[in-house]
């Protein structure tokens, strides 16, 4: 019997614009990062399912699928497969191996998510399109958490800066992968408060002026939108102004504290950073600096660190920090599968 092998791969991603407000039918921006999710799965000849990662181990069976709590999106993308995998007649043994931390916002489980379900769709010959995936992954991700966006999974599956429209009553479906390059720095506060918790205060603090967030929301889509044509017109400066644009609203949103708001100020004033703003759903967690825009007919002009000239660099080196380049390459299987006796 010859023996399937091979690698899925998904990049770590971070959102640029569009935090609260796409949960509420707003656009986003969010951009795929040079770091990288693997999968190695091995076919096996029993039907048994093992996954190996750094946060738990599972072994199950793939006519039962039992789910383990710590690996649900594995899991339940393995559950919308089950037929077919079941149709194949043998097992397969995961092992995820992950470039980066867990604890600065690089969408881990997003990430895992794609290369599962890239994976899952090159085992099954699914030929299944990315944004077919995307549309698998979000009922994953929704019936996990109970909402979102998928922005996340659209940046880890497509690469690059995707723009994503969540399909409204008045907008269609649109997600479209940008090819623009920059560097990213992101820095942790040192503390998270997890999301949902985050969109509990948020409701609670305005829930006696329902009005006025909803037109908070759309400011914060208009400027989304306006970003995302300053892109895609090469207008630059229209582009970095949308981030402070978007940081206050931030802020009055509530969602900014005293550490966001001094690492930020401290990011503003390097002169390799053009543009900084909270990353995520605020409350702690990170934020995010980015550089100049490059790409080759506006060749990169500086290979150097954004912290460089930094008037405090001490300062903000006291936190996590992680730079990387926007990776244009999205979701992807690394080689051909290997038939190994």
């Amino acid at each position: 019997m010859t023996m399937q092998r091979f690698i899925s791969k998904a990049p770590a991603n971070t959102m640029l614009l569009g935090e609260h407000s796409v949960v509420y039918g707003q656009p986003a921006l969010a951009c795929a990062l040079d770091q990288w999710i693997e999968i190695e799965w091995q076919q096996r000849e029993d039907q048994k399912v093992l996954i190996f990662s750094e946060i738990a181990q599972h072994t199950c069976d793939l006519q039962q699928l039992e789910i383990h709590p710590k690996l649900r999106f594995i899991g339940l993308a393995l559950k919308h497969f089950q037929s077919a995998l079941l149709q194949l007649g043998h097992g397969w043994e995961l092992r995820v191996l992950s470039e980066f931390p867990s604890t600065i916002g690089l969408g881990s489980s997003a990430a895992v998510l794609a290369a599962t379900l890239a994976g899952l769709n090159q085992i099954t010959k699914s030929k299944l399109s990315k944004l077919e995936l995307w549309q698998i992954g979000k009922e994953i991700i929704v019936e996990i958490q109970g909402r979102g966006s998928a922005t996340d999974l659209a940046a880890s599956l497509f690469g690059g800066v995707v723009f994503i429209q969540p399909p409204t009553e008045k907008q269609a479906l649109k997600i479209e992968s940008l090819p623009v390059n920059m560097d990213i720095l992101l820095v942790y506060s040192g503390y998270k408060t997890p999301t949902a918790e985050v969109l509990e205060i948020v409701a609670q603090n305005w829930k006696a002026q329902p009005e006025m967030l909803d037109a908070l929301y759309r400011e914060m889509g208009q400027i989304t939108q306006g970003a995302y044509h300053a892109l895609t017109e090469h207008n630059w400066p229209v582009f970095y102004h949308s981030f402070e644009q978007y940081q206050s609203l931030m802020e009055r949103l509530g969602v900014s504290d005293m550490t966001l708001d001094f690492l930020i100020a401290q990011l503003r004033a390097c002169p390799l950073v053009w543009a900084s703003k909270i990353s995520g759903s605020g409350l702690g967690d990170c934020v995010l600096a980015i550089g100049e825009v490059y790409s080759k007919h506006r060749p990169q002009r500086e290979k150097k660190p954004l912290l460089h000239e930094c008037p405090e660099p001490e300062v903000v080196k006291n936190y996590l920090q992680l730079q990387l380049p926007i990776s244009p390459i999205g979701t992807h299987i690394k080689n051909e599968p290997v038939q190994q006796a």
